[in-house]
């Protein structure tokens, strides 16, 4: 059996006893060495992997057994869920995760029914396009589409709203900054952050 493990935004305290229980009870955990951090508390055979192939390959060599593939978040949003779906040839059972959308408008304490949901994680979307027509939208970013240059391009195209950035959410570091468009786009954030925007045409 091989389970995907969603292990929530990086605090062990954000880990659900299903997700520790799983952990326990495998062979194998594998995972990439920023979410390997989050599990030092878990004392089985732990392997840091490089790649999405390299947790392929490990996991068809050790069918046998029970082998967890632990994923940042939810699994099943942004995740790896669908890659290793059709990937892995054997059974595979999800077990879900705080997302790091749930903890930061948590945080913020403000609902997010109805909210766009994004990532420009790797991907492109319309992002301007759904900034205007959502009230709010919240998005995964990354270099390409860092914090600081959604601000540049929101601030370009004069559109007014607020703005929330969620920077190692969970962690002893975390930082959770706001403002507009022109009092975040020149500040240097983390590449891999969740942005969430109030558009106030709404």
């Amino acid at each position: 059996m091989l389970y995907i493990v969603g292990i929530g935004p990086g605090s062990k305290e954000y880990i659900l006893p299903k997700a520790t229980e799983i952990l326990e009870a495998s062979d194998i955990i594998l995972g990439f060495s920023r979410a390997i951090e989050s599990i030092n508390h878990i004392k089985n055979t732990i392997v840091t992997v490089s790649s999405l192939q390299e947790i392929i390959s490990v996991a068809n060599l050790n069918k046998h057994k029970k082998v967890s593939v632990i994923a940042s978040g939810d699994p099943g949003f942004y995740g790896i869920s669908n890659y290793i779906r059709t990937k892995y040839e054997g059974e595979i059972q999800v077990i879900p995760g705080v997302s790091s959308f749930q903890y930061l408008m948590a945080k913020l304490n403000k609902s997010w029914q109805n909210s766009h949901l994004g990532s420009l994680h790797g991907r492109e979307e319309s992002f301007l396009e759904e900034v205007k027509k959502n009230k709010i939208s919240i998005w995964l970013t990354d270099k390409n589409n860092s914090p600081d240059s959604l601000c540049r391009r929101l601030y370009k195209e004069n559109i007014a709203a607020m703005v929330y950035v969620g920077e190692n959410l969970s962690y002893d570091d975390e930082i959770i900054s706001s403002g507009n468009p022109e009092e975040l786009m020149n500040k240097a954030f983390d590449e891999l952050s969740v942005v969430v925007i109030e558009n106030d045409l709404y």
